[in-house]
């Protein structure tokens, strides 16, 4: 008996569906290797941009920070130093010595000047003939006196009060000049620690971009991949399904196989069937009937089934069905060959039970074979 034969061949479009997987991943990296390409160039000079920005950014962060550090160093050699002395002066402007001073000096104005009003007023007195003895030129010297005295004590007051306003705004004055150095080398000091930062932004924001476009090509290859699998995937279970198929026509052929080889002896094609060997034996009947019921046609086997060849014989679905022999995929041998002897017997029968019926029917001369009579 033949074996299964050779593998069936797999249907022509599973192979196309796994080549359309694998040429869609195909395409699709062709697709993010261009894509790359476009992007290194975009990346390329967005980096070239981000660099003049960068720099100028971080030029301008030195160049306000050099003003700070400029600033700084001004206010303590020179502001500072001048600050505090005018802090000094200012603190020392109204002091009660300046003021005594003052007033002492305002004083002085008004009794000069009462001093010389003084003596106008006698020679004009003199010349009206008035006696520098009379109670009138004395009460003219009384007012004179006081109003001299008033005079006085007003300008000493106000000679205090002006400086102590003017001691007051020198302070503040001096005040607001140190407090506005500070804030100004501190706001550029800040404004320089802020352009840095948004330089290092814009490198980070450069880079984040530049791994993107890097995960461009990654995904594109994964789905290369991925189709390739998938293709893989596709083969071996069309391989698999093949080889499932290939073991089930090997198996039938074994069966068929064993049905014939089942018990060889030493003789090489000889099928055992010693009588000592068998039990429950009973008469085969309709053995003729069931031959008549099977069809005997000429067929080849399909692609990949079978041996390839050419033969002749019914159908495992047939020889089932008339003989309940066999598994409907195949049918045993040993059956077959018991089914046509049985069926020979029965024609044989009805063909001698004919001939007893014709006048010249006889048996001699019939050739006697080894063990029994021969076929005639």
């Amino acid at each position: 008996m033949d074996d299964g034969g050779d593998m069936p061949l797999p249907s022509p479009k599973i192979g196309q569906a796994a080549n359309k997987i694998a040429s869609l991943g195909s395409s699709y990296l062709d697709f993010a290797k261009q894509f790359y390409a476009d992007a290194k160039d975009r990346q390329a000079n967005l980096d070239s941009v981000t660099g003049k920005v960068v720099g100028s950014q971080l030029g301008a962060q030195d160049t306000l920070s050099g003003w700070a550090a400029a600033d700084r160093d001004r206010l303590e050699k020179v502001f500072q130093p001048l600050q505090d002395q005018y802090i000094a002066d200012a603190q020392a402007w109204d002091s009660p010595e300046r003021q005594a001073a003052a007033a002492a000096e305002a004083r002085g104005d008004v009794v000069k000047a009462a001093a010389s009003q003084d003596a106008a007023r006698q020679r004009q007195q003199a010349s009206m003939g008035v006696n520098p003895n009379s109670g009138r030129w004395a009460g003219a010297d009384r007012a004179a006196d006081t109003a001299t005295a008033l005079g006085a004590a007003g300008a000493e007051n106000k000679a205090r009060g002006d400086l102590r306003l003017q001691g007051m705004g020198l302070r503040a004055s001096a005040i607001g000049m140190g407090n506005g150095l500070a804030g100004q080398a501190s706001a550029a000091l800040a404004t320089g620690a802020q352009i840095g930062n948004s330089a290092t932004g814009n490198v980070a924001a450069a880079n984040s971009a530049n791994i993107n476009t890097a995960g461009i090509m990654q995904s594109g290859t994964q789905t290369a991949i991925d189709g390739y699998t998938k293709q893989a995937g596709v083969l071996t279970n069309l391989y698999n399904g093949q080889l499932s198929a290939w073991n089930a026509q090997n198996n039938a052929a074994s069966q068929s196989n064993s049905d014939l080889m089942g018990a060889i002896g030493t003789g090489a094609g000889l099928i055992f069937s010693d009588e000592n060997a068998k039990e429950n034996k009973e008469p085969a009947t309709g053995t003729l009937e069931a031959v008549r019921s099977m069809p005997v046609q000429e067929w080849d086997y399909k692609p990949g089934m079978g041996d390839g060849g050419r033969h002749i014989g019914t159908y495992a679905q047939h020889f089932k069905a008339a003989t309940g022999k066999g598994d409907g995929h195949s049918i045993p041998v040993i059956d077959a060959i018991g089914v046509t002897m049985g069926a020979v017997k029965e024609l044989d029968a009805k063909v001698e039970k004919l001939a007893r019926g014709m006048p010249a029917y006889h048996r001699k001369g019939e050739p006697v074979g080894r063990g029994g009579r021969g076929i005639r």
